[in-house]
């Protein structure tokens, strides 16, 4: 963002381009009521200067000596718009050539072309919203399903701005406390004890915590949606992952252990982007090598949006396989495997039903790479996880995530810190610089503390107008 030029008056487009019963130019700034004067005539005969509140004008804005445009003006002339600046709306004919003449007419008028996202940049300036709020409006305008809208319209309305405000006001009365108690350290004054001041950081953590779980699986879907083959050895994992991507990436053999290491994939499944990964079979063993393909395992194990949990069905479900069930989470899809082995009639509704006795309450897929059966379904079931984990999950959008993620992680780790110093009585002082660390941290995802990067990063996305 080039500069933060805040004093003068800027004006765009505000409509989608493309013909419209209806097309709007915004106009904001110190200017707003002098540059519309010029060129707006109020049908009434009054003077643009005399409204003192919101209202509806209607009248024409003069292109030429000769030629006036019909149209309303909706008029902000106090602090109360969005950008708490003068604002005005020119609402006419959605036409674009018609649009552009209104444009350069208030640009002679004194006002200048906006940049992108510099309305609702003015908004955060002015502190009418915060940054997460800020990324919330583009994520209103760039919403394609009811549940992104709701997700988006949920933030804007300070779904999360909300919590973290109320974190930051908890840290700076403690810190205000603590730095009173600083200020009479030789009077032996104490403004709070150790023991209140451990439990409100106890308190601060524990909503850290929530509000950094609630984003925890967005974080991870950010893009696109982590969907994790887990199950023991030749359980039918990698065969199964080389089916869903129609490639050959897996190796396939009967030796049980060869998949060391993670594979992944990128795929489109009934409109769902997800990425696919292929992880090692479960095994319990001392082995160096197979320890680290078992850590690999868990690591993408958790992060896991929706998991596929394989099972041979030419096999009995072994201890393991039975306990994974038995706490496997709501978006655990189980997929019974090798069904082209099965020779008795009737297997597949036994194998469910002895699922079903293990307490496991979620879908069950047959499926065979062999002859492709059951694969459309687990298509149709992975998708329909999702939709799920989208309601489950999805309550930040996606770039408050992305930019917040490591922040409210940095603050986590200093309130805990300070809870540690606090407990172990290693000095106000100590406590005092955490929680400070802590606030900058959460300012970054708020915006009270910023950069040009950061206003780069959430305004240039925006489009020209918003």
């Amino acid at each position: 963002m080039a500069t933060l030029d805040i004093d003068d008056t800027i004006v765009a487009i505000a409509s989608p381009p493309g013909p419209a019963f209806r097309g709007i130019v915004r106009i904001s700034g110190p200017g707003t009521i002098a540059c519309i004067s010029r060129s707006f005539r109020p049908n009434d005969g009054g003077p643009i200067c005399a409204y003192r509140s919101a209202t509806w004008i209607d009248g024409q804005l003069k292109l030429d000596s000769d030629t006036e445009l019909p149209g309303v003006l909706l008029l902000w002339p106090t602090q109360q718009s969005y950008t708490r600046q003068p604002t005005a709306e020119f609402h006419t004919f959605g036409c674009a050539p018609l649009l552009q003449l209104a444009l350069s007419e208030f640009c002679e008028s004194g006002a200048r072309l906006a940049r992108p996202g510099e309305f609702t940049l003015r908004a955060f300036l002015s502190g009418r919203i915060d940054l997460t709020q800020a990324e919330a409006v583009l994520a209103v305008i760039d919403s394609t399903g009811d549940q992104q809208l709701s997700t988006a319209l949920q933030q804007l309305a300070g779904g999360l701005a909300g919590p973290l405000g109320a974190i930051r006001s908890s840290l700076l009365d403690t810190l205000a406390e603590l730095e009173a108690g600083l200020d009479f350290v030789e009077e032996d004054i104490e403004f709070i004890s150790h023991e209140e001041l451990a439990r409100q950081l106890e308190d601060v953590v524990q909503q850290l915590e929530s509000i950094m779980k609630q984003i925890s699986k967005r974080e991870l879907t950010a893009d696109s949606v982590k969907v994790v083959l887990d199950g023991v050895p030749n359980s039918g994992k990698s065969s199964l992952f080389n089916a869903l991507t129609e490639s050959n990436q897996a190796i396939v053999t009967d030796v049980a252990g060869t998949t060391t290491d993670f594979l992944t994939a990128r795929l489109n499944i009934n409109s769902a982007l997800i990425e696919l990964i292929d992880t090692a079979g479960f095994e319990n063993s001392a082995e160096q090598l197979t320890q680290q393909a078992q850590h690999h395992r868990v690591a993408q194990q958790d992060q896991a949006g929706v998991k596929l949990f394989c099972i041979d069905v030419t096999q009995s479900p072994s201890r393991w396989e039975q306990e994974q069930l038995a706490k496997a989470g709501p978006l655990t899809i189980v997929v019974l495997t090798k069904s082209d082995l099965w020779r008795e009639p009737g297997a597949a509704q036994m194998t469910a039903n002895q699922l079903r006795s293990l307490n496991f309450e979620g879908p069950v897929v047959v499926t065979s790479v062999v002859d492709s059966s059951g694969l459309d379904r687990l298509r149709e079931e992975i998708a329909i996880s999702i939709l799920d984990s989208e309601i489950l999950d999805h309550s930040v959008v996606s770039s408050t995530v992305v930019r917040a993620a490591e922040s409210l992680r940095e603050a986590r780790h200093s309130v805990q810190h300070a809870l540690v110093a606090t407990r172990q009585r290693l000095g106000e002082e100590i406590v005092s610089a955490e929680i400070r660390q802590a606030l900058e941290a959460l300012g970054q995802v708020v915006g009270t503390v910023y950069t040009d990067d950061i206003l780069d990063l959430v305004f240039g996305r925006f489009c020209i107008g918003k």
